[in-house]
């Protein structure tokens, strides 16, 4: 990729991601991936502790944000390093399903597709800034920041289909199916869980004494 290869991928997969994931797909790119997806998460990390101080955890009492904020710096770093681990662990599920529905690449495709596509996280870190840097009120710059995760979290979805349409060489349904059976199988999950759990509930509730 020579030694511009760095913004290139980060240009690329922002504004023209077809092209970028059809050309990443002949030698994925693991290494870079991780340089990349470290500096962003390193820098989306601190510009979160500087809103959380900037803002307050909004919508808590006032004496359980007296207690939140002295642990939001390591629960933000926290989240940090628990990021590798939902790179790892949802990347080898989004792997098995693309193989499942015909996918071709290896693991390290299905990684960096899953790695780039949360790129659009970096347009968020310069309105982050300005909510500092201004002291733009909670009521305002919550909703705001909202708004604008949720379009950087669509982009990443649709950066992500791409990737794998392109990386596995299969099928723009295929791709749509890869990213969202997942998601279906957890929610399913969870929702037989949750009816296991009040049944189990349901059963032992009558046995329990009543003190009111």
């Amino acid at each position: 990729m020579g030694s511009t290869g760095f913004l290139e991928v980060i240009y690329g997969v922002l504004f023209d991601p077809v092209r970028t994931f059809r050309r990443l797909a002949e030698d994925p790119p693991l290494f870079l991936t991780l340089i990349i997806v470290t500096l962003v998460n390193a820098a989306g990390t601190l510009m979160g502790i500087l809103t959380l101080r900037a803002l307050g955890p909004g919508g808590v009492a006032p004496e359980i944000a007296h207690l939140v904020a002295p642990v939001a710096p390591f629960l933000a770093l926290s989240g940090f390093f628990l990021w590798y681990a939902k790179w790892l662990g949802w990347g080898a599920i989004l792997h098995l399903t693309a193989q499942l529905l015909g996918g071709s690449a290896g693991a390290r495709g299905t990684l960096v597709a899953y790695g780039l596509a949360g790129l659009p996280a970096i347009l968020l870190l310069p309105v982050e800034g300005l909510v500092v840097l201004t002291g733009l009120d909670e009521a305002v710059a919550s909703p705001l920041l909202g708004l604008l995760g949720l379009g950087v979290f669509i982009w990443s979805v649709v950066l992500l289909v791409f990737g794998l349409r392109e990386i596995h060489y299969f099928s723009t349904g295929a791709a749509v199916a890869a990213v969202l059976l997942p998601v279906a199988a957890t929610g399913v999950l969870l929702i037989i869980l949750l009816v296991f759990f009040a049944f189990g509930l349901a059963a032992v509730t009558p046995a329990l004494p009543s003190w009111f």
